[in-house]
C-alpha cells in the first residue's frame, strides 16, 4: 500500500507504529504460551552446564554467520565496518520464532522437554544480558541512529 501511494506522509509513522504493536503483541502471546509450558518445569532439570554450552554454542553461530558474511564484501560498497559487525554478533537477539520452534519438537522426542528449556533458557539470556547491553554497545561505538520513520525511503504520492 506504501508503494501505491495510498499511504499518505502522515500516516506512514502511524502505520510503522501499529505494526510494530502488533509484532510486540505477537511475541507477548508466544511468551505467554512459553510462560504456560514452563511454569511447570524445573528450570535446575536442565543444568547449568547444558544452558551454558548453549548459549556459547549460540553466540558463536552468530559470530561466524555475522564475521564470515562481512569479510566476503569487505572489498565491495556493501562492506560491513567493524563496530557493527560485533554489534551485529551480539546483538542477535533471540527470541520467539527459537521457542515456537522448540514448542513444536513432537511429543514422541524424548529429549522434548529439554530442547524446550535449553531455548527458554538461550531466549532469556539473549534478552536480559544481550538485549539490556545494547543501547551501552551502540553507544559505546558511536552507532546510534535517528529514529526508525526518518530512516524509511519516502514514498511517491504523485502519479508521474
Amino acid at each position: 500500500m506504501g508503494r501505491l501511494g495510498a499511504i499518505s506522509e502522515a500516516g506512514r509513522p502511524h502505520v510503522l507504529s501499529a505494526w510494530e504493536f502488533f509484532a510486540f503483541l505477537a511475541n507477548s502471546f508466544v511468551f505467554l504460551l512459553i510462560g504456560m509450558e514452563e511454569a511447570v518445569v524445573a528450570i535446575d532439570r536442565l543444568g547449568s552446564l547444558t544452558a551454558g554450552v548453549a548459549i556459547l554454542l549460540v553466540m558463536a553461530g552468530r559470530a561466524v554467520a555475522v564475521y564470515s558474511l562481512a569479510n566476503l564484501f569487505r572489498d565491495t560498497k556493501l562492506r560491513v565496518s567493524g563496530p557493527y559487525q560485533h554489534v551485529l554478533s551480539w546483538g542477535g537477539l533471540r527470541g520467539a520464532l527459537a521457542l515456537a520452534l522448540a514448542l513444536a519438537v513432537p511429543p514422541s522426542v524424548p529429549e522434548g522437554e529439554a530442547i524446550i528449556l535449553t531455548a527458554f533458557v538461550v531466549v532469556a539470556f539473549s534478552i536480559f544480558v544481550q538485549g539490556l547491553s545494547m543501547p551501552w554497545l551502540v553507544t559505546d561505538f558511536g552507532l546510534a541512529a535517528q529514529p526508525t520513520a526518518s530512516r524509511l525511503p519516502r514514498v511517491r504520492t504523485d502519479p508521474s
